[in-house]
């Protein structure tokens, strides 16, 4: 008796009687999954977007009790109304106050920033008027440093060590390509402080927000509008900067004083105007040429250091950013824009931690392929179908990178 042939889909039997087609299938798939492979972006942690909002605002001159009251509160009150959010923390310093909200996961963060942002704009009146600009941004961990390095030199002071790592080597790192900004930290700037005597002031009759309001107001460059010509219309500046201290010690104020009151006035006489006397900045302030107050101390081997750091933009490859950044270092040595006596070491390098995850992911991978062959080969007994089998695992892995890129996900500790 003759057994009844079974027509049900046999995928085995369609790849034996097509292998052309499933061979060139096959090497589609790597290929691609070579192509991807390369092109997978490499990072310490995947693209997350926490449910939090940060608030930071800068209220230079201002004590943390009055902060409390005049800022902390009315913004906690004001931002509580933001959809969704559940929980605010705030922390108030002297200059500075920063608030957090944070929301529950799965929230639209982008549309809450959008709805803080307004939410803060519409009670910006109940804010002092002296309050910088606010930052409001999202809590991202992709904008942590991938690359920091210390910088100290022998030949150079705090203050012109600071100087060549803000206006040369931050603007030379920051055109690397992936680099999102190269932050300058520790050192001293650049700073002119004007010193008052009050009591000499207070003698001559100026007043504080005077002095204040002059050194604001006249030091600005004004546009001068445009010249009409025959043929052209060139714009004009009035550059009003000041360009030395001997320039800000020049700076003049107009102060009224009456005449005295036993010199004689003609009967049924109006009252005489007040007489205006120019009162020099000189006249009772000191102006001095230096630095600022040093509030952030950074050190190297007990060694006074200022320190870059390197954020990287939130698509870019970490390992390709951090690269990238020392070959431009490199560059740089070589040109001689960074001195020879001028040393540069790394304190923080994820590359690093990267490489040594994804060598351990490989070894480890390659290490169970190798196992899982020899279990196969050792159950089945034969080289031919343990070959076959082995030669699946890459190709599974080729395949799942070419799924990785399509869905825009990264190599990472995850």
């Amino acid at each position: 008796m003759q057994s009844p042939q079974t027509t049900g889909f046999s995928l085995s039997t369609l790849s034996i009687r097509r292998h052309i087609g499933v061979l060139m299938l096959t090497l589609t798939v790597m290929i691609l999954g070579v192509f991807f492979m390369i092109q997978l972006p490499v990072d310490l942690l995947p693209s997350i977007t926490y449910p939090r909002i940060g608030v930071r605002l800068d209220a230079p001159g201002i004590s943390p009790e009055v902060a409390v009251d005049e800022i902390t509160k009315p913004l906690e009150e004001a931002l509580a109304t933001t959809d969704g959010v559940v929980q605010i923390y705030s922390q108030t310093r002297e200059g500075q106050v920063s608030l957090d909200l944070f929301f529950q996961p799965g929230n639209n963060i982008d549309q809450a920033l959008n709805d803080a942002t307004a939410i803060f704009n519409r009670n910006r009146n109940r804010l002092p008027d002296d309050l910088e600009a606010p930052r409001i941004f999202k809590a991202d961990p992709s904008q942590l440093p991938v690359y920091e390095f210390a910088l100290t030199s022998p030949s150079l002071r705090d203050v012109d060590l600071r100087v060549f790592a803000d206006e040369e080597l931050a603007r030379e790192l920051s055109v690397v390509p992936g680099v999102a900004s190269a932050d300058v930290s520790g050192g001293v700037q650049e700073e002119i402080r004007v010193q008052i005597d009050l009591n000499r002031l207070q003698a001559l009759g100026v007043g504080l927000k005077d002095v204040l309001d002059g050194l604001e107001q006249r030091n600005q460059d004004v546009s001068g509008g445009r010249i009409l010509g025959q043929s052209s219309e060139p714009l004009t500046r009035t550059v009003g900067r000041f360009q030395n201290v001997a320039e800000i010690q020049d700076l003049t104020f107009e102060v009224g004083s009456q005449q005295s009151p036993v010199s004689s006035q003609p009967s049924g006489g109006s009252a005489q105007p007040p007489v205006l006397q120019r009162v020099y900045l000189r006249d009772f302030a000191e102006v001095i040429d230096g630095t600022e107050e040093e509030r952030v101390l950074v050190s190297l081997n007990q060694e006074k250091a200022v320190k870059v750091s390197i954020l990287k933009q939130s698509e870019a490859n970490t390992v390709n950013v951090v690269d990238g950044v020392k070959q431009q270092i490199e560059a740089l040595r070589r040109s001689g824009l960074i001195p020879v006596e001028m040393t540069l070491r790394p304190t923080l390098d994820e590359s690093i931690f990267i490489r040594n995850s994804l060598a351990d992911v490989i070894s480890s991978g390659l290490s169970g392929a190798i196992l899982a062959a020899i279990a196969v080969l050792i159950f089945l007994g034969s080289l031919r179908q343990t070959l076959i089998i082995a030669l699946t695992i890459p190709l599974c892995t080729l395949a799942a990178a070419i799924v990785m890129k399509l869905c825009g996900f990264s190599l990472n500790s995850f």
